[in-house]
């Protein structure tokens, strides 16, 4: 405790000195008390900048200078006999052994560079990694003995150094490349090298802006101390501008970077181009004829069956088959409004990344506009500060970052059910009058008689048709992309149930608009779907997804509960797998004892542990009776999207099974929830100032947590194959990361 105290007392007095000196400084520049706060913030972001340098020179570069006493020199290199020496510093490989030896070294070996590449690298391409395994003789080891492997690139220049750690004195070194046959090479080896300085600008920058965002969103901060509400409405519009355009060029990136998914890599992936194609020519079928075989198979939907009958190529996969006939299952809705006006405007079909973009476009204007009106509404507590990280903790929470990387047909009816239910949300909100809306109302029907339309409702409380008809057309058309999102309408009916639950009100003139306003777009849209599907399958309620031609016969699936507790491990449980090198976690498989056929892919963990601020959504269940007492609705909205989306989950983990883009269906209502949990817990008026320090640092902390992760598993392939249709990336991301090696 003493030593304690005097560390206290010392950095008090260190801080103090440094103010002190700090406003000589600005009485030297004449500088007005009143812009103390500014300039302090200005020399507060100079100093972080400062300090990323220093990181980045020091805990990033803390090889080079660990590496500074070397003395350099080149070994005895005997090549295998499958080198022929080219006479010019170079190496053709042919038949015989690939080992490099370093012999007689007689000392300890620190570092070394080694540089084995294609001697005709223009120094600009990407040059593919070269793997070398290692073996070593030293003090303790008489025998060769296993060291490891590595990739090494020129592209990399870093990953030409490294870094060894042997027993005493090193006798020899073996490496063997896997190299093959005609290639001319360029071989280079020298030990105990200085590692240089690889400075890199995107480690500075990253470190720097993480240090900003801390200053600006710590409890101190002023941020929290203004209002959402009190900013200036330009101010507040420019903020969702700004966030709106910063996050949909990181996503545009994003979207591009797999080459891929830039166009379309199977039949499986261009049916909505394929059915835009059938709608111009009047079927709803889709303009193929299956094949013959697949015609008299007494069961065509058996993958086994069918792949000893028929090649793959020879028929149309995950396409819906019915009665002789090729279909698709996936929502009409994208093709309806997107892919077939632009193939009879255009004679072109447009690319599902372009439409999955589009739609990703949309879900982020739907989150800012919802959160927007919310707050607006129901959380008027809620500072500038927490709009951004719940928001910000929202969007990295929801797997917007996943399927965008992955924009291929099966993320489409996902990307815009989401946008169309969140967009619905915002419009249904916007259709109840706020207090300005009943303001007006009142003067306009001032002097007039008055008449009852029911509880709450009055004849100033009348809903906004227009909304209401927008937000009834879109949450008609989730259904029409991705049926089990439709029951993100249970929230709708929370945001209106003053009015839903009130027969005077719906008996009144303005309640039999608003029924028709809600109903008659519900009908049109639910009617024309069920036709759809009636015309195809001839059941109203009969997507066609049972007759897909996939790995699994889907007609005999059948709800099978025991598939719900494997769901539910994967999705939310399973804790992370963490790997001691760059992206430092894995890729999680899914052991089971499930005796019985699933669908399946590798995931990146449950999202309590990928997404922890999630677990915010649990605390109206244990704060019930406070935070109903604090804001009823968004209790209601909290506890219901948790509802919501267990049930999505539980759907797909029996229909469909566990893949990594279905957590895009119901990761964002446990976002919404947690959220909403958040802004009724800030916002109680006795909340205690060391809760809110905490929740706030949990908030700073989770943020920080959340972007790194979402760095770090970016180029971890769970069915998006970007690493390795961009290997250079990769290597690239391996290496600005993987600095201790």
């Amino acid at each position: 405790m003493f030593w304690l105290t005097r560390a206290k007392l010392f950095f008090q007095k260190l801080g103090s000195g440094f103010s002190d000196a700090k406003k000589r400084v600005y009485k030297a520049f004449n500088l007005k008390k009143k812009n103390y706060a500014a300039a302090d913030r200005i020399l507060a972001v100079a100093g972080f900048f400062i300090l990323a340098l220093f990181v980045e020179l020091t805990l990033f570069n803390f090889r080079h200078w660990q590496s500074v006493g070397n003395r350099e020199f080149t070994p005895n290199i005997l090549l295998g006999s499958g080198y022929t020496d080219n006479g010019d510093g170079t190496y053709t490989t042919g038949e015989g052994e690939y080992q490099i030896e370093l012999i007689n070294i007689g000392a300890k070996v620190k570092t070394a560079y080694v540089e084995i590449r294609n001697a005709d690298w223009n120094g600009e391409s990407y040059e593919a990694p070269v793997r070398i395994s290692f073996d070593a003789k030293d003090t303790s080891h008489y025998q060769y003995s296993y060291l490891n492997s590595r990739q090494i690139t020129p592209s990399e220049p870093r990953s030409e150094y490294l870094t060894f750690h042997l027993y005493g004195e090193a006798k020899d070194l073996k490496l063997y490349p896997y190299v093959g046959a005609d290639r001319r090479l360029l071989i280079n080896i020298r030990l105990n090298p200085v590692i240089p300085v690889f400075f890199e600008w995107a480690r500075v920058l990253i470190v720097f802006f993480f240090a900003v965002f801390v200053y600006f969103f710590r409890p101190a901060s002023p941020l929290h101390g203004i209002l959402y509400l009190k900013t200036d409405k330009k101010v507040r519009y420019g903020m969702m501008i700004a966030f709106f355009l910063i996050n949909a060029l990181i996503l545009h990136k994003v979207n591009g970077l797999n080459d891929f998914y830039q166009g379309e890599y199977g039949v499986n992936t261009e049916q909505y181009q394929r059915l835009a194609e059938a709608f111009k020519a009047g079927s709803l079928s889709l303009l193929f004829e299956p094949d013959e075989r697949l015609v008299k198979m007494e069961n065509p939907y058996d993958m086994s069956y069918r792949a000893s009958i028929m090649e793959f190529d020879d028929y149309r996969f995950d396409h819906a088959y019915y009665n002789g006939k090729y279909y698709v299952y996936f929502g009409v809705v994208p093709c309806a409004l997107l892919y077939f006006p632009y193939y009879l405007l255009t004679g072109k079909h447009i690319h599902n990344h372009t439409v999955c973009y589009i739609g990703v476009l949309f879900i982020i204007a739907g989150f800012l506009l919802l959160f927007d009106r919310l707050i607006r509404r129901y959380a008027k507590k809620c500072s500038v500060a927490l709009w951004f990280l719940t928001i910000e903790l929202t969007l990295l929470g929801s797997y917007i970052i996943y399927v965008t990387k992955r924009p291929d047909l099966y993320s489409v009816p996902i990307i815009w059910a989401t946008a169309f239910a969140v967009l619905g949300m915002w419009a249904y909100l916007c259709a109840i009058p706020d207090e300005k809306d009943i303001v007006k109302r009142k003067e306009k029907e001032k002097g007039k008689k008055k008449k009852k339309n029911g509880k709450k409702a009055g004849d100033t409380r009348h809903l906004k048709q227009g909304f209401l008809i927008l937000g009834s057309i879109l949450t008609a058309l989730v259904a029409g992309c991705r049926p089990q999102l439709f029951l993100i309408v249970i929230l709708d009916i929370i945001l209106l149930r003053d009015y839903c639950f009130s027969w005077d009100y719906l008996k009144s003139r303005d309640g039999i608009a608003s029924v028709l306003s809600v109903g008659a777009p519900m009908a049109v849209i639910g009617g024309l779907l069920m036709t759809y599907n009636a015309l195809r399958f001839g059941s109203p309620f009969d997507f066609g997804a049972f007759y897909n031609l996939t790995f699994n016969d889907m007609r005999n699936r059948g709800v099978v509960w025991d598939r719900v507790p494997l769901g539910a491990v994967i999705y939310l449980i399973r804790p992370m797998e963490l790997l001691p090198e760059y992206p430092y976690f894995g890729n999680i498989s899914v052991p089971n004892m499930y005796m019985g056929e699933t669908i399946w892919e590798t995931t990146y963990g449950g999202i309590f542990w990928s997404s922890p601020f999630c677990l915010f959504a649990f605390l109206p269940f244990f704060r019930r009776k406070k935070m109903i007492k604090q804001q009823r609705t968004l209790y209601l909205l909290s506890v219901w999207s948790i509802l919501i989306a267990v049930v999505i989950m539980i759907f797909d983990t029996i229909n469909s099974g566990i893949l990594a883009r279905y957590f895009f269906n119901f990761c964002f209502l446990w976002m919404f929830a947690a959220s909403f949990a958040v802004w009724i817990l800030l916002a109680e008026g006795n909340i205690r100032k060391t809760v809110f320090r905490a929740v706030i640092w949990l908030l700073v902390c989770l943020t920080l947590f959340e972007t790194v992760y979402q760095i770090l598993v970016f180029m971890l392939d769970s069915g998006d194959y970007l690493k390795g249709n961009r290997a250079d990336l990769f290597w690239h991301y391996y290496y600005l990361f993987g600095f201790g090696l």
